[in-house]
């Protein structure tokens, strides 16, 4: 199972690649899904469809007061803060691409995938080939996903170390 945050939702979306999603349990929390389903936007029907089959988990008050002061004291938004406390209460991975909540969720002792992870992964398992794997992440880029040079190309040289 994968606690999914709304930038890979969002970039994906823009993209037309939702559907990478789809090998993966998700869940998320209803701020999350607040976030990303917004009508008017470009994707969003897409997005809806997607929603269908994420496990959307509506947080008690008490949660969302839990969430409150980790928000405050680790430097996150509120949804990233019960992003967290979900991730960690399930016991699953963090799929994200905000570089200050994967420092956070890791000093939680949570397991951090990033959209490259994701790609990584798929093309590992041969669910995705070498050149898709690779155009997703072209894709991605074009699309205004940040990624730094150097990273960019270690992906792409373990993507064709791939066998």
């Amino acid at each position: 199972m994968i606690a999914i945050d709304s930038p890979p939702l969002i970039h994906l979306s823009q993209i037309g690649r939702l559907d990478i999603l789809g090998s993966y349990e998700l869940i998320t929390t209803e701020s999350v899904r607040e976030e990303v389903i917004i009508e008017g936007k470009a994707g969003v029907s897409r997005l809806k469809e997607l929603f269908k089959r994420i496990e959307v988990v509506n947080l008690s008050e008490k949660d969302i007061d839990t969430a409150s002061p980790i928000a405050k004291t680790e430097g996150v938004h509120q949804a990233d803060a019960e992003l967290l406390l979900l991730a960690n209460r399930k016991n699953c991975s963090l799929l994200t691409n905000d570089r200050a909540f994967v420092l956070v969720a890791r000093s939680l002792g949570i397991k951090v995938w990033w959209v490259t992870t994701l790609i990584l992964n798929l093309v590992r398992e041969k669910k995705l080939s070498k050149e898709v794997g690779k155009d997703i992440l072209d894709d991605l880029i074009m699309s205004g996903m940040k990624i730094e040079t150097s990273e960019y190309i270690r992906i792409l040289r373990e993507i064709e170390m791939m066998g």
